[in-house]
């Protein structure tokens, strides 16, 4: 069991969604099965490539289980400085209120709006999918997955649990950006982030997932 810092440290998360995302939920349910979506811009081939390299090209299911390896991402770009100047010596009840705005608010999972200045440029990145180092990068990944326009992020419970961690517990459900318009049923995260005990950064952003990186790479090759 985690204990926390103080009887704040736990920041309090609407559980609903926006209404406007309830009005469209509701919407969709009226007028059945949605539309196909609108075709990439990217060619068959080209997209396929990129799926291979945000994906980490072969990640290999393990025998039995239905888990994945996770593997590097494939090359994207050098790492390089983003955002503005970086905002050390921040608390981590600060931190933790940024991050449920960037969560909430700017949903940056799915659209990549997150706090630059709060991230170590070096930090590190990880899910059952993917592994990489360096903010510039991981945005640049995001960049190439989720069409923002129609996946949503759901903020459960953010956390302080350790003097220089926060956790968080959500939900994620949206289309991707490929030609066969892959949808991605709702499934459930937890995060864990990892300060810097001296900068008070985030260095490390470890994601696990209620389902397995074999079935996550499936639903993606899966036309909708």
């Amino acid at each position: 069991a985690h204990s926390l810092l103080s009887p704040m440290s736990c920041v309090s998360v609407s559980r609903h969604a926006p209404r406007s995302y309830a009005r469209r939920s509701d919407l969709e349910k009226r007028r059945g099965p949605a539309t196909p979506k609108p075709v990439s811009t990217l060619g068959r081939r080209a997209s396929l490539g990129v799926l291979l390299g945000v994906v980490g090209g072969a990640v290999l299911p393990s025998l039995g289980n239905g888990s994945a390896l996770a593997l590097p991402l494939a090359p994207l770009g050098a790492v390089k400085p983003v955002g503005g100047a970086k905002r050390t010596g921040l608390t981590s009840t600060e931190i933790a209120a940024i991050l449920k705005d960037d969560l909430v608010q700017g949903q940056y999972f799915v659209t990549g709006n997150l706090t630059r200045e709060i991230f170590s440029d070096r930090c590190r990145f990880q899910d059952p999918t993917n592994d990489v180092t360096g903010l510039s990068r991981y945005l640049t990944a995001l960049g190439l997955l989720f069409d923002p326009s129609d996946s949503f992020v759901e903020l459960l419970k953010i956390e302080i649990t350790g003097p220089n961690t926060i956790e968080t517990d959500g939900t994620l459900q949206g289309y991707l950006k490929f030609p066969w318009h892959p949808r991605v049923d709702p499934y459930a995260f937890h995060t864990t982030y990892t300060l810097d005990a001296t900068s008070g950064l985030i260095v490390d952003q470890s994601q696990t997932w209620s389902i397995s990186g074999a079935k996550a790479i499936a639903e993606t090759f899966t036309p909708t």
